[in-house]
């Protein structure tokens, strides 16, 4: 039957390796970071509405939902800092920084809120399989509420210090 025919194309004018783009790079990173944060943002602050602070229920769900639903947000921001201290954005960095010391802040607040329902919900389960699961989101959500504020404290001063 023959060998077979493989098709040789001629060389194509731009096909061979783009020029490397740091610059550009970081810009997209800094976009992906823009939406990765408002996405992540919209859904934490949406566990949060309608408030209804004084419900031991509430505020225990809500604190948890929002430690468990920072991920996207972090990264999204962690995104736009990177690209701003990348793209030497005096102003993109000093904002940044401000906003990670609030955001840290912000959720060593809450995570003191939650402490204060912790013994009233363990005091609400007497399954124990049920008591077990409570048991693992509170320590779960410990390391949230210790872990979070001081990562976002760490790089909102660091970003700080070195826009200067």
């Amino acid at each position: 039957m023959g060998e077979p025919r493989v098709l040789v194309r001629p060389p194509q004018q731009g096909a061979g390796p783009l020029a490397p783009a740091p610059d550009f790079g970081w810009l997209l990173l800094g976009w992906v970071g823009v939406t990765f944060a408002v996405v992540g943002g919209v859904d934490v602050l949406l566990t949060w509405y309608p408030l209804h602070f004084g419900s031991a229920e509430w505020e225990f769900g809500t604190v948890t939902a929002t430690l468990n639903g920072l991920p996207l947000f972090t990264m999204g921001m962690a995104l736009m800092v990177a690209a701003a201290v990348a793209g030497g954005s005096r102003r993109g960095v000093r904002t940044l920084a401000v906003a990670f010391v609030v955001v840290a802040v912000a959720i060593a607040l809450a995570a003191i809120l939650w402490v204060t329902t912790v013994p009233i919900a363990l005091h609400s389960v007497a399954d124990p399989v049920v008591k077990t699961g409570l048991k693992k989101a509170i320590a779960k959500t410990c390391v949230q509420a210790i872990a979070y504020p001081l990562g976002f404290a760490w790089v909102g001063i660091k970003a700080w210090r070195h826009r200067r």
